[in-house]
């Protein structure tokens, strides 16, 4: 039974994320590959902010806006700063050119993009958060891919940096393997999940997102997904973040990303038919299932099956890969003290990193399952 439990809990942490990306890479091979043509003119599109309390960072976001390299005759900005009871939608509301919508009614951000897309006067909308800076091709590389009728949206690059502007390492590291893994899927078949940092599509593909979705750019990209829609990923389409400034506030945010990432499970359940949608439900349970449900929990069976093998068995393998498991967690755990003096190095910050995500993603799941997560959720402090 122990060797059962640990065989099983190893297959899934190996194939949620080794497994499934090196497969992907494989089949894709056998797919035949579709250039976009040549630059289509660009389109008009609208830039939809969603600012809830960002009077510090909203005007250098607008700025940063219209400083892309993008025809100013063809872009509209909304800023949608419903709730916010700060200084956002006044500052917001100084920049010509630019449309706020404010209440004082805080409903949460699903129904604020809900209405800046009702709003919204052009054929594709981008949206991006305001703490995020953009490079500026972003939006021009973003919307290009648009140019695939088979493809409904496009999901940017992120990158998370530190105040001195230098890539975190722990977390810096898990985004380039997931940009890698987007590459992987896009080559595929269709990006499963999209960071609301950078995000587009086109108008028409757009369903409204429930008021009480938690991750609305994942119901967003599966919504266009489940439309018949391919999302791409623009590896040239760059936004960048600061990281949280504590611990406390990475932990927040993160077990709120699990717990809204459990409810999409719910909200579009509809994609894991694999008789309706046999490429979507294939990479959906791979990529975003497997880990959500399965991964934390593996972890966790994964070393206790194996200390059980050790105690009842003398195969050598059993007590090699559990002294590698503990000498893991004691690098854990250095990277632990560590990231508490904001220091890292690499060697113990990645296996924090990866303690870390895990451990939130089960409190995430616990939170979504006593219903302890609001749509209304508190923001990190960057």
């Amino acid at each position: 039974m122990w060797a059962v439990l640990f065989n099983t809990a190893v297959g899934i942490i190996f194939y949620s994320y080794v497994g499934y990306p090196l497969l992907l890479s494989v089949l894709a091979v056998f797919k035949s590959s579709k250039k976009n043509g040549a630059e289509a003119e660009l389109p008009f599109i609208t830039v939809i902010i969603a600012a809830y309390n960002e009077e510090a960072v909203i005007a250098d976001k607008i700025k940063n806006t219209f400083a892309a390299e993008y025809p100013t005759e063809k872009l509209q900005v909304i800023v949608a700063a419903q709730g916010s009871t700060d200084d956002t939608a006044a500052l917001a509301s100084s920049f010509s050119g630019v449309l706020v919508l404010h209440s004082g009614l805080r409903k949460g951000k699903s129904v604020a993009v809900n209405e800046a897309v009702e709003k919204a006067q052009n054929p594709v909308i981008v949206i991006t958060d305001a703490n995020t800076s953009l490079a500026p091709q972003a939006i021009k590389q973003l919307v290009l891919k648009l140019n695939d009728d088979a493809t409904g949206a496009v999901a940017g690059e992120k990158k998370v940096v530190d105040a001195r502007g230098v890539t975190v390492s722990g977390e810096g590291l898990y985004w380039r393997y997931e940009s890698w893994l987007k590459q992987q899927e896009t080559n595929f078949y269709t990006v499963v999940g999209a960071a609301g940092e950078l995000f587009a599509f086109k108008k028409a593909l757009y369903v409204p997102i429930p008021a009480n979705a938690v991750t609305d750019d994942f119901f967003l990209s599966l919504s266009v997904n489940m439309q018949g829609k391919k999302v791409a990923y623009a590896a040239d389409a760059v936004s960048t973040e600061a990281a949280s400034l504590s611990l406390a506030d990475e932990w927040k945010r993160k077990t709120r990303i699990a717990a809204g990432g459990m409810q999409s499970l719910f909200l579009v359940k509809r994609a894991l038919n694999p008789f309706r949608y046999p490429l979507l439900s294939f990479q959906f349970f791979s990529h975003r299932v497997l880990r959500w449900l399965f991964c934390g929990p593996a972890l966790i069976v994964m070393l206790l099956a194996n200390g059980m093998l050790v105690l009842t068995t003398d195969e050598l393998f059993y007590s090699i890969f559990f002294s590698l498991q503990l000498l893991f967690y004691v690098f854990a755990a250095v990277g632990y003290v560590l990231a508490r003096q904001k220091k890292s190095f690499v060697l113990f910050t990645v296996p924090f990193y990866i303690v870390f995500m895990h451990a939130a993603m089960l409190a995430g799941l616990v939170r979504y399952f006593t219903k302890g997560q609001s749509v209304l959720w508190e923001k990190a402090r960057r």
